[in-house]
């Protein structure tokens, strides 16, 4: 089955090309869209519910492809910066893609307009080249014209940006078109040039003041420069084998304060007498920190700090217990809260919280459909006896799916996070 059959085939299923859970198998942490030797395939994060529909799938996999986009700028090794699934792939500038076929299924396609001025008896007059241009009549004093010079717009469908833009409409339709609908243009006959199609389409781009014209020509220069790297290969990836960046940014997005580092705590060598802090040093970038802060009544005598620590682990599909988090992690959590209280403490901070709580945030499938999370369980170490709230990390399940759609700050969400982590036992 090639790229462009799926658009028509009735025999093409979205479903079979869906697969889920793709982190709870070792060999496989791939997350997004991969069409490689004549095989499209999606692979959803841990825990992201299944459509029962083609229209509802087709929206989770834009849902997919708008998380994977808008956090990728989250961890400096996510998308940009990897070479995804295989060193030989190039990233693939889905958005252009994306853009493209909206525009042509709202626009149509792209020419260039001519205005051409012809003697007509009919259509709107431009009376200044009429009188110029036209004899007149003459009758009883009056003057008449039975001609006049009229304004008309030419598409001119024969210039090559008309044919470029065709040309990138149907290689977006060939690929990506099945997300919107099983229609596919024509190829058009123009072949694909890349010095002569950028060429064309730059010095298009410089005579044009039209934003939304302009940003046509960049998505079209994108999608080009991906055939050139590619190679016109019909095979293209999208996605990362490292979705616990996007996970922990989703967390932190959904429910974290954004200036958090004066809750990081700080490290120094001290050498021949003279200091030297994490910030100075090469290995800064693996100083410990904690992955999201949530306050609750922030400034009031109420205020509550919860420590998150955003797990991408199995547990919440294989409820193994050796897929939770271990010793190092229950640890750290320790000694963030730990820190954070002593800085309270000290003043340095502008606000003292009533408690400290911490957690673990994992991710898991949802079967009712008014329980997006779930907590199930706490852990605690036996060198730090008490009562103290963050001596028990709490274990707190959250459905991918309904993260992925909801993953803008929301108080609503916060305030029914921080009920479930204070009330689990």
């Amino acid at each position: 089955m090639a790229v462009l059959e799926h658009n028509n085939s009735s025999s093409f299923s979205l479903f079979a090309a869906c697969s889920y859970n793709s982190s709870l198998s070792e060999k496989d942490y791939f997350v997004g869209i991969k069409y490689e030797n004549e095989s499209l395939r999606i692979n959803f994060p841990l825990g992201y519910k299944r459509a029962s529909t083609e229209e509802e799938l087709k929206k989770d996999v834009l849902n997919l492809i708008e998380v994977l986009s808008s956090l990728s700028d989250a961890n400096e090794s996510f998308i940009q910066n990897q070479k995804i699934a295989h060193k030989e792939n190039v990233v693939f500038p889905i958005h252009a893609y994306l853009y493209l076929i909206k525009d042509f299924l709202t626009n149509g396609y792209y020419f260039e307009k001519e205005v051409v001025y012809t003697k007509s008896s009919n259509g709107k007059a431009n009376w200044a080249k009429t009188a110029r241009q036209v004899k007149p009549l003459l009758q009883d004093d009056s003057v008449f014209y039975t001609e006049f010079i009229t304004r008309k717009v030419k598409h001119n469908e024969n210039e090559l940006i008309s044919q470029i833009h065709q040309y990138c409409v149907w290689e977006s339709f060939s690929k990506i078109g099945w997300l919107f609908s099983s229609f596919i243009p024509v190829k058009p006959r123009i072949k694909f040039n890349k010095s002569l199609f950028l060429s064309i389409i730059k010095t298009k781009l410089s005579q044009t003041f039209n934003e939304k014209t302009m940003l046509l020509f960049n998505y079209m220069i994108d999608v080009i420069e991906f055939l050139d790297k590619s190679s016109e290969s019909k095979n293209f990836t999208y996605g990362t084998n490292e979705f616990e960046y996007i996970w922990e940014s989703m967390v932190d997005s959904a429910f974290g304060e954004k200036n958090k580092t004066k809750y990081y705590p700080h490290c120094y060598w001290e050498i021949d007498g003279k200091k030297y802090s994490s910030d100075q040093l090469e290995f800064k970038q693996s100083a410990l920190r904690p992955d999201t802060i949530m306050i609750t009544d922030k400034g009031t005598e109420n205020q509550k700090t919860f420590v998150l620590d955003s797990k991408y682990y199995r547990y919440g599909e294989s409820r193994q217990l050796n897929h939770l988090p271990m010793s190092g992690s229950i640890i750290k959590q320790i000694a963030y809260a730990e820190y954070i209280e002593k800085k309270e403490n000290r003043g340095e901070l502008k606000h003292k919280s009533k408690a400290i709580y911490n957690a673990f945030i994992m991710p898991y499938e949802s079967r009712k459909a008014d329980e997006n999370m779930k907590f199930v369980g706490f852990a605690r170490t036996d060198y730090k006896t008490g009562d103290k709230s963050y001596y028990k990390i709490k274990a707190i399940l959250v459905d991918t799916k309904w993260l992925m759609e909801n993953h803008n700050r929301n108080d609503k969400m916060i305030k029914e996070l921080a009920e479930l982590i204070e009330r689990g036992m």
